[in-house]
Formats: C-alpha cells, sequence, structure tokens
C-alpha cells in the first residue's frame, strides 16, 4: 500500500514522553483549570498533586470499590488538609448520574480501554449532555475498542502520547468536545492511533533517527508483532497486520 493512501490529520498531534506514567498525565492537565473528575482514582496521586499546586481548583474522586477512595481520602487528610473543602469522594459506577460541567477535566487511567469506552457511552450517549472540555484517557488494553468507542460518540481525537515508564509503552489518547467534523478514521488508525501512523510514517522518510524517533519505530514494530498474532485467528486483524507491515517496508 503507497502511503499517500494514509489521509493526513494535522489536528492529531502525537509524542513520546519518556519518564513516569503519572507524570505524564499531570503534564497534559492545563493550569487554570476548575474541576478535574478522576474516574477509577486508587490513591488519588495525580489529582491531588495537581490541586496542591493549584493547577485545578477542585476534584471530584470516583471508583466503584469503596477502599480506593478511602486511601485517597487518607492521603488527602495527611498531606493536603487545607484542600479538604475542595474535594469530594463518591463511590460509584463510572459516570453514572454525574452531571459534568463544559469546563470539567476527565481524567480515566489505568482502565481497560473497552472499559473507558463503556463509561463514555454510558455517561455521553445522549448528545445533548454536557461533556468535558477535556478528556484524558490512559488504556492499560484494547485502545482500538476505546478509540472506535470515541468516535462512535463523536469526540475529537486531539492529541496521542507514548509513554515509555521504565521499559512499557503506554498511550495517553486526549479529546476535546469541540464538534470538529473530519473524516472517519480507518481501521488502521483506530488500532494503532491516527496520530501515531503520520508520526511513524514521517520517521521512515529521514535519513536520521533521534532516540525518540528509534522508540517510536521500536513501538511500531511491537504493533506490527501483535497485529500479526492477532490475526492469526481473525481475518481482519490478519489484513491489519499486512497493511502495517507494508507500510513499515517489512
Amino acid at each position: 500500500m503507497s502511503t499517500d493512501a494514509i489521509k493526513p490529520r494535522d489536528s492529531c498531534a502525537a509524542s513520546i514522553f519518556i519518564g513516569q506514567r503519572l507524570k505524564a498525565l499531570a503534564a497534559l492537565v492545563p493550569a487554570g483549570s476548575g474541576r478535574l473528575i478522576d474516574v477509577g482514582c486508587d490513591h488519588g496521586a495525580v489529582p491531588l498533586d495537581l490541586l496542591s499546586k493549584g493547577i485545578v481548583k477542585e476534584l471530584l474522586l470516583i471508583d466503584i470499590n469503596k477502599e480506593p477512595l478511602e486511601r485517597a481520602e487518607k492521603r488527602a487528610t495527611k498531606r493536603f488538609p487545607q484542600y479538604r473543602d475542595r474535594i469530594s469522594y463518591l463511590q460509584n459506577d463510572g459516570l453514572k448520574g454525574i452531571d459534568c460541567r463544559s469546563d470539567d477535566i476527565l481524567l480515566i487511567s489505568g482502565l481497560g480501554g473497552e472499559t473507558i469506552a463503556e463509561i463514555l457511552t454510558s455517561a455521553f450517549v445522549d448528545r445533548d449532555k454536557t461533556r468535558p472540555s477535556r478528556l484524558i484517557l490512559q488504556p492499560q488494553t484494547k485502545q482500538y475498542e476505546l478509540r472506535a468507542g470515541l468516535q462512535e460518540l463523536s469526540f475529537f481525537l486531539g492529541e496521542e502520547q507514548l509513554v515509555l515508564d521504565d521499559v512499557r509503552f503506554y498511550t495517553i489518547i486526549v479529546c476535546f468536545n469541540d464538534n470538529v467534523e473530519d473524516s472517519p478514521l480507518s481501521e488502521l488508525e483506530l488500532y494503532i492511533g491516527p496520530g501515531f501512523v503520520i508520526k511513524v510514517l514521517g520517521i521512515l522518510g529521514r535519513s536520521e533517527l533521534s532516540e525518540t524517533d528509534k522508540l517510536l519505530l521500536e513501538w511500531a514494530e511491537k504493533q506490527a508483532d501483535r497485529l500479526k498474532l492477532e490475526g492469526r485467528g481473525d481475518a481482519g486483524r490478519a489484513h491489519l497486520a499486512e497493511e502495517w507491515a507494508e507500510l513499515l517496508g517489512r
């Protein structure tokens, strides 16, 4: 397949962050944000740090289990007692019953891509419901299912980031509720990521590669291997494996 068959998507940026996954998530929250909603908050390290630095004004920490909320509240009480009036804790199934504000930042990390997609679909299938201004999503698995769900809900994929934390790559997807019209993502873009596809193809044409370029190509090769493995029992994935391998020049 010619690289001309890939439609450029200038609006979807792609980058690499080398360091801790939690720091990468925190760096994607704009300074001066209002409320940060963290679904699946665990111990609340990222949101509490953002609140203490004045990057966000208030927090809504949500988890389906009470133990993580107890850990987060214990952490907040010990380290940031002065902010107790700005933090709400809620044992809840995703965003069910939650009214989002148009300036909210929604953070969901550490869950499977299909689970994140289910949470978002349940919350925003009603197109008249108010949506957050920014979604910061870090799926542990099944990025394809998450991107497909975001596309179905008409969330705009604005940025994709690879995070190399120790020896593992993580994917972070940042979405905006800008109602930007764009053509549907291809199957390959849903699997690899539209920003990553363009980024990798640009690197392949370079004579000299930076360290981050090399890391991105290493990740791209891993995706090729994974697609090939998944394609053994799935004709659709087998086709994607061939398409991606051809683009990589394998």
